[in-house]
C-alpha cells in the first residue's frame, strides 16, 4: 500500500552512511539548509534498506540464475524470487515495494517543500532539488524493470485517500524517467567534485542510458532504433565528460568497494554503506557475507565471517578463459575456510563468488596458504559497497546499442577495451562479426564483468533469453554431477513461465489499493 510515512533523517558523516537517527514532522521542517541536506539524505537511505540493496534486489533476487544459485535447500520468504516460487503474497516482494515508493514518497516531499528553505546560495538547493528527483527516477526505473505497469506518482501522499492510484503503463513510465533526467542532468554536482556518493551529472547519463536500453529490449520494444541511439549519445556524454575510465585493474575496483576507499573514477555511482552495530545502528549490507566464500570459523565474529549462501553458476565458471582472465580468480572462488583454513572445493559447482570476499587467501612461503581480513565489520553485516553503475557498463551499454544499430565493428572496439583490463587479446572479429554472433558473445562477456551485481537477469530479460539460459544452467548442472539428491540447486529452472519475467503485484497493494490490478501474467 502506498501509505504516507515519516521522513527517514541521517547523521552527517563526510560520505553518504544510511543511519536513520530520528522522526521528523515534514511540517515543521525545510526552513534552513542543513534541514534540507538531512532530508535529501533521508531518501538516499532506501538504497540501503535490507529490502534493496542491503540484501534483497543485491544479493536474494540475483539468485537462481545462471551466473548464481544458491548454495543449500533453504526455504526462507527472502530466498523465494531465487527459487521462483514467489506469488502476490511473498512477503520480500511486498516489503521491497514498500521501500522503493517510501523513497519515491520522501523525494515528492522534498521536491514540493525544500524550494520554501532559506539557503545562502539557491544553486545549492538547485542541485539539492537535482538530487531528489534523481533518486525519485532511479527508485522508478527499479520498479518499472520489476514490476512492468505501475502506480507513478508525482506527489506526495497527504491522507489514506491519496493511496488509491491506478497503474500507468510502462511506456508512460519510462518516459516520466527519462523526462526526469533529461531535465536535471546538468543540475547535478559534477563527479570528483562533490560528496562522494551523491548522484552526479555522468550518473544521470549513465541511468539514462540504461533506462533507454531496457526500454529497447524485450518485451517493452518501445522505440527501439531511436532508443540505441539514445544510449549512444548519453554513453558518449559520460565518455567525453572525462570524468571516468576502467582502473588498470579489475581487482582494485573492488578491493576499493570492500574496503571504503571512496574513487570515481570507475564507479560512477555506488550504494554506500557503514557496519555500525556497535553504535546501535541497524543499517549495513550483506555483501560478502551471504554471498561470499563460506567461512564459519568459530573465532571469525568480527570477520571475515560469511555463510556462502551462494554457488557460482557453471554457466558463469566455464565462460571464462580462467588461464587468462584476471577476472576469474577474482570474481569465483574454488575454494572456502575450515577452521581459518582455505580449502579446496572439489565439485566445479560448489565454487563460490569471490567478488565482495571478506578474507582473501595468501600464499605463504612454505607453500601453504592462510587467510587475511579485507573487511572486519560485525558477523552478520559488512560495509561493503554495492556498485550500480560502472564504466564498464558505459562502454558495454554503448556496444550493445552499436551492434544494434548495424555498426558491429565500432562495437568490437568497446568490447576490446573491456577485455583488455581483463588481460586478454582484442577478440577476434571474424567470430563476432554479425549482429547475431557479437550479441551472443556481449552475452557472456557482461556476465564475465558485472556478475554478482545484480544486473543478469534485467540482461536476460531485455535480451529475451530468460528462459533458454536458465534451462540451459540447469542441463549444465546435471551433467556436471549434480542429481537428484540436489535437485533444489536449480529448483529455479523447473518451472519457468513467462510470467516470472516480471513480479507480482503485492496482494496487499491491491487489497487495499481498488484502483490496482494485478499484472496480466500473474492473474
Amino acid at each position: 500500500m502506498l501509505v504516507i510515512l515519516p521522513i527517514v533523517f541521517l547523521s552527517c558523516e563526510e560520505s553518504l552512511e544510511y543511519n536513520p537517527e530520528s522522526f521528523i514532522v515534514t511540517e515543521n521542517f525545510y526552513k534552513t539548509e542543513a534541514d534540507c541536506q538531512l532530508a535529501l539524505k533521508s531518501i538516499y537511505s532506501d538504497l540501503g534498506s535490507n529490502n534493496t540493496f542491503g540484501e534483497s534486489m543485491s544479493i536474494c533476487w540475483a539468485t537462481g540464475l545462471d551466473e548464481a544459485v544458491m548454495s543449500r535447500d533453504k526455504n526462507a520468504p527472502i530466498w523465494t524470487i531465487a527459487r521462483n516460487e514467489h506469488t502476490p503474497a511473498s512477503t520480500s516482494i511486498e516489503n521491497t515495494w514498500r521501500i522503493l515508493y517510501r523513497g519515491i514518497n520522501n523525494a515528492n516531499i522534498f521536491i514540493e517543500r525544500a524550494p520554501g528553505a532559506v539557503v545562502e546560495d539557491e544553486s545549492v538547493k538547485e542541485g539539492m532539488m537535482a538530487q531528489a528527483r534523481f533518486l525519485r527516477a532511479f527508485y522508478y526505473l527499479e520498479l518499472v524493470r520489476a514490476w512492468g505497469d505501475i502506480p507513478l506518482r508525482t506527489e506526495s501522499v497527504k491522507g489514506v485517500n491519496d493511496n488509491e492510484i491506478a497503474k500507468s503503463s510502462t511506456a508512460d513510465v519510462y518516459q516520466f524517467i527519462i523526462d526526469e533526467l533529461e531535465a536535471i542532468a546538468t543540475e547535478l554536482p559534477v563527479a570528483g567534485e562533490t560528496e562522494y556518493g551523491r548522484a552526479t551529472q555522468t550518473a544521470a547519463y549513465g541511468l539514462l542510458a540504461r533506462t533507454y536500453l531496457s526500454r529497447a529490449g524485450y518485451p517493452n520494444r518501445i522505440l527501439s532504433d531511436e532508443s540505441y541511439q539514445k544510449v549512444i549519445d548519453n554513453c558518449d556524454a559520460v565518455i567525453n565528460s572525462g570524468k571516468h575510465d576502467l582502473l588498470d585493474s579489475y581487482k582494485e575496483v573492488f578491493l576499493n568497494l570492500i574496503e571504503n576507499l571512496n574513487d570515481p573514477t570507475e564507479v560512477i555511482f555506488d550504494v554506500q554503506f557503514s557496519s555500525l552495530l556497535d553504535q546501535g545502528l541497524k543499517e549495513a549490507g550483506k555483501l560478502g557475507q551471504l554471498n561470499g566464500i563460506e567461512n564459519k570459523t568459530k573465532n571469525s565474529d568480527a570477520g571475515p565471517y560469511s555463510y556462502g549462501f551462494i554457488y557460482a553458476g557453471l554457466p558463469l565458471i566455464n565462460a571464462y578463459d580462467q588461464a587468462n582472465d584476471a577476472r576469474f580468480d577474482w570474481n569465483i572462488a574454488d575454494w572456502k575456510v575450515t577452521k581459518d583454513k582455505p580449502v579446496k572445493q572439489k565439485n566445479k559447482y560448489q565454487w563460490f563468488p569471490g567478488k565482495y570476499r571478506r578474507g582473501d587467501r595468501v600464499l605463504n612461503e612454505d607453500g601453504s596458504y592462510s587467510i587475511i581480513t579485507l573487511e572486519s565489520g560485525n558477523k552478520n553485516t559488512t560495509g561493503i559497497n554495492f556498485p550500480i553503475l560502472r564504466y564498464s557498463d558505459i562502454l558495454l551499454m554503448k556496444a550493445e546499442a552499436l551492434n544494434e544499430l548495424g555498426s558491429t565493428p565500432a562495437a568490437i572496439a568497446l568490447l576490446d577495451q573491456v577485455r583488455n583490463r581483463a588481460g586478454l587479446p582484442a577478440i577476434d572479429a571474424a567470430n563476432v562479426a554479425d549482429k547475431d554472433a557479437f550479441r551472443s558473445e556481449l552475452m557472456d562477456e557482461r556476465m564475465r564483468e558485472f556478475c554478482f551485481e545484480g544486473q543478469r537477469k534485467h540482461d536476460l530479460i531485455r535480451w529475451g533469453v530468460y528462459k533458454e539460459k536458465l534451462e540451459a544452467a540447469k542441463q549444465d548442472l546435471i551433467d556436471a554431477g549434480a542429481g537428484a539428491k540436489l535437485s533444489w540447486m536449480y529448483i529455479w529452472a523447473n518451472s519457468i513461465e513467462e510470467k516470472h519475467t516480471v513480479l507480482p503485484i503485492p496482494l496487499k497493494e491491491i487489497d487495499e489499493n481498488k484502483l490496482m490490478t494485478q499484472n496480466v501474467l500473474w492473474r
